[in-house]
């Protein structure tokens, strides 16, 4: 009896031991990350055009979501992507605008010149791939505003140039090219980056039923993604991003620049949905000022001092303007030139105003297994604290940033 007791004994304790590998494995083991990005996705699309996105519902159903993405200021495409995967505030991460000024780096930013985009001379801050880089992690990008660059000397893993032509059916081949490496060879992080939204809400405006197939179209891809990297026996978790919305525009809400302002006397640094002038030397920016203060109420002039306090912009920073214009929404200031230009084909939406406006705002949708599951629902949210739940789902420590652990303590389980 003792001797039967004794083998019991034995063989549970064998089966203990036998377990121990397979415990401390699976509690090492870390789910892959997937960071999609829909440009120009306005929080509201998915309630508006919910036939239209069966996957996005389905992630959101299965995972939790934001009920909006706040950007930072100004709400265009690159400062925005950047401080996504930084967490932080353009004056620290160096991108205040798609184009921009920096006189101690020659020539002016242009967000689509490869020569601008490849310059790491632009690029402050710690993007998530880099993150993953320097803990000995593997990193790709298909694609994100700053991976072209070596930021700090460090690049992804993978990436490439952003070509807007590339098929999205070789983008997805090379993310399951990634993925179907070795586990110690696949990336720990992943960008993927769509465009069309963006370009759609532009063209026919945000509200406009055109808007529909894109989104459809967009959807539908996002779950063959998910469908892909399921036939490879992989259950990464996904955050879905957008890096602003988008408002209505029309060529009878313009200001013209010129009909208040001598524009030889300033550089234009960038206009539109946001306005950035720097007096030329011997002009007295008072001056500038002065003739400013006549321009209708749609829009205001600023000192870059004086700008609202949660536009978080740095006075002090080489590249901020002296003068910033920023329009109400839906309107944009321009000179007569660049007006001429764009009644070729006026916007018919457009971005870049007060982060504030709840049209600016995009989409933040967590599924996976490393976050809260149900459809939890949480209150919107600045995207400068993204980059801090990607680090925590990926057991990485995060670089300095302007964000906090809100969406760690929300979203992750």
């Amino acid at each position: 009896m003792k001797s039967r007791c004794r083998r019991r004994i034995l063989f549970l304790v064998l089966c203990l031991l036998a377990l121990l590998p397979r415990v401390g494995s699976a509690a090492e083991t870390v789910p892959p990350l997937v960071l999609i990005s829909l440009d120009g996705f306005r929080w509201d699309y998915c309630a508006h055009y919910a036939d239209e996105t069966p996957n996005l519902h389905r992630f959101m159903r299965e995972g939790t979501s934001a009920r909006g993405l706040i950007p930072v200021f100004p709400s265009n495409t690159f400062p925005n992507h950047y401080s996504i995967v930084t967490g932080l505030y353009p004056s620290h991460h160096g991108i205040i605008n798609n184009q921009m000024r920096d006189v101690r780096l020659g020539p002016k930013f242009v967000s689509s010149q490869r020569a601008s985009v490849q310059d790491s001379r632009w690029w402050h801050g710690e993007p998530i791939w880099a993150t993953a880089v320097r803990q000995g992690r593997k990193s790709g990008c298909l694609f994100w505003i700053g991976s072209e660059a070596a930021i700090e000397g460090v690049r992804p893993t993978w990436w490439r140039p952003f070509d807007p032509q590339a098929p999205f059916s070789d983008r997805l081949a090379e993310l399951v090219r990634w993925f179907s490496l070795p586990e110690p060879e696949r990336p720990a992080v992943a960008t993927f980056y769509f465009e069309e939204s963006n370009s759609a809400g532009h063209h026919f405006g945000p509200d406009s039923p055109k808007l529909a197939r894109t989104l459809r179209q967009l959807d539908a891809e996002i779950g063959e993604i998910r469908d892909r990297l399921a036939r490879l026996g992989l259950t990464p978790n996904y955050v879905i991003v957008s890096d602003h919305g988008m408002t209505s525009t029309s060529p009878e809400r313009v200001v013209l620049l010129d009909d208040y302002l001598d524009l030889g006397t300033v550089e234009l640094d960038f206009e539109h949905s946001t306005v950035g002038l720097r007096p030329r030397p011997g002009v007295d920016p008072a001056t500038v000022l002065t003739a400013l203060a006549k321009l209708p109420a749609v829009a205001k002039a600023y000192r870059a001092e004086e700008l609202p306090a949660h536009f978080h912009v740095d006075p002090h920073s080489p590249r901020v303007p002296p003068i910033w214009i920023v329009p109400a929404e839906g309107w944009q200031v321009m000179s007569r030139v660049s007006f001429a230009k764009a009644q070729r084909e006026f916007p018919q939406g457009q971005h870049g105003y007060d982060p504030q406006l709840e049209s600016m705002h995009g989409i933040l949708i967590a599924s996976g297994p490393s976050f809260q599951s149900g459809g939890t629902v949480i209150e919107r949210v600045e995207n400068i604290h993204i980059y801090n739940l990607l680090c925590a789902a990926l057991h990485l420590s995060p670089a300095p940033n302007d964000g906090d652990d809100r969406l760690v303590k929300a979203m992750l389980r």
